[in-house]
């Protein structure tokens, strides 16, 4: 009996360990709950009451989702003269108030230039909280807090989607509208838990203090090897299109599959994701050790991608079955491996004065990915059907390449002779959790 962990601490040790970190997972959790309550419901709300077609709809999300990936580097630029923590607290209320502004739309023009202020805070919502982890926590507990983040969003999400699906069985309008409610409220109670995160002095103004010109900071466009590992990491987070969007499309129109395996599927891709993102970041906790789970993470998508192709081709209904069910065991891996590296290449890749630049760059690579992502996916489906996926195996492992070049530790650089400043970048000092009032 002695050897054995009390229940009480067994549950303390599988929580955040600081108070920061458990702010900001529940901020995550609450804030995908509301998220998953409008995706629930939004188009149908948009093509049904607010007056616009589907082909307006999709047309309208590009030119806003263009926007957002234009200003978010500006963005990551405010958080670093400002503070992560001040801006998101703007953005939340500017959030509650353009998904509240969603409910006065109607038509085209008026949707186009809605979502397009609401994009720009959309898209920097991902890079400010996690610049926020950077600041507020330290050591392995950073990389620790981002697993909970993702594991309590895909948590949040699930429940707001069931919420919609509720709200949606009655098809009225105002059924609707309280999904958009529910969302903007969500980012009201965020606002409120922030407030409660300690106060931390801005980069900007720290340096003025210590006698440190900004443009010491080497720019990230300018810093090749951030450029590398943003843009393969781009192509690596197709595993995210894959599973939300080309996935279902795929067991439904080129598999023997039977239709129900693609609940069956994300269902347990969710579940994976939710119990086992925190164990799996566990272990990486270095430039050195993320560089290694980024590759192991793009050989498993590749093989994925085989078994995805296999599932294509099987003749049998549970051979199609069973090929989907190991490709999506081993993506998931793949992308939770990968999940996990990226958020350690981009706090130690990024320099303190410009952390929140930097990582909304890498953050542009994701989005790219989430923009174009499904169709270059779906274009290579519809063209070469199973070949299509052998394309992808190959694509992931050069990816990888290119990442290990940006992230590969050499020897040290000197600074530049004609002034200071870092010529690669250096590991950040976050701010300790107990730091502000």
């Amino acid at each position: 009996m002695s050897g054995r962990t009390p229940l009480r601490e067994r549950v303390r040790q599988a929580m955040p360990a600081t108070r920061s970190s458990r702010i900001i997972a529940l901020n995550a959790l609450v804030g995908s709950a509301g998220t998953g309550m409008f995706l629930a419901g939004s188009a149908l709300y948009f093509t049904r009451f607010g007056g616009l077609s589907e082909t307006e709809l999709g047309l309208g999300l590009a030119i806003a989702g263009i926007v957002g990936l234009a200003t978010t580097v500006p963005m990551g630029r405010l958080a670093d003269r400002y503070g992560p923590r001040n801006l998101m607290l703007v953005v939340s209320v500017w959030r509650a108030v353009g998904y509240l502004a969603y409910l006065r739309v109607e038509g085209f023009t008026e949707f186009v230039v809605t979502a397009s202020l609401l994009y720009i805070m959309d898209r920097s919502g991902q890079p400010l909280n996690q610049a926020l982890v950077g600041r507020l926590i330290t050591g392995p507990e950073r990389n620790r807090t981002m697993a909970f983040i993702r594991s309590l969003r895909n948590v949040g999400f699930t429940a707001g989607f069931a919420v919609g699906g509720v709200a949606l069985t009655s098809g009225s309008a105002t059924a609707f509208q309280w999904l958009f409610v529910g969302n903007a409220l969500s980012f009201l109670v965020i606002f409120v838990f922030i407030t409660l995160l300690p106060k931390v002095e801005p980069v900007a103004a720290r340096n003025k203090k210590a006698g440190v010109a900004p443009d010491t900071v080497v720019p990230p466009l300018r810093n090749w090897r951030f450029v590398a590992a943003t843009a393969a990491n781009g192509v690596l987070f197709l595993h995210d299109a894959i599973l939300t969007i080309v996935l279902p499309l795929w067991v439904a129109e080129h598999t023997r599959s039977p239709i129900w395996m693609i609940t069956v599927l994300i269902t347990t891709n969710t579940i994976i994701t939710v119990v086992a993102q925190v164990p799996v970041t566990k272990h990486i906790d270095s430039l050195a050790s993320a560089t290694r789970a980024t590759t192991r993470s793009a050989l498993l998508l590749s093989v994925a991608c085989l078994a995805f192709a296999a599932g294509g081709v099987a003749t049998s209904p549970w051979l199609a079955a069973a090929a989907l069910m190991v490709a999506l065991l081993v993506m998931t891996y793949g992308e939770l491996l990968h999940s996990a590296s990226s958020w350690e290449i981009t706090f130690a890749m990024s320099p303190d004065a410009a952390q929140g630049r930097y990582i909304a760059f890498f953050n542009v690579g994701f989005s790219a990915a989430e923009i174009a992502g499904p169709a270059v996916v779906l274009w290579l489906i519809a063209q070469a059907g199973p070949a299509g996926w052998l394309v992808l195996a190959v694509c992931f492992p050069v990816a990888a390449a290119v990442s290990w070049l940006g992230t590969r530790q050499g020897p040290a650089e000197e600074p530049a002779a004609d002034g200071p400043g870092p010529a690669a970048p250096a590991t950040p000092a976050p701010v300790p959790a107990t730091t502000g009032s």
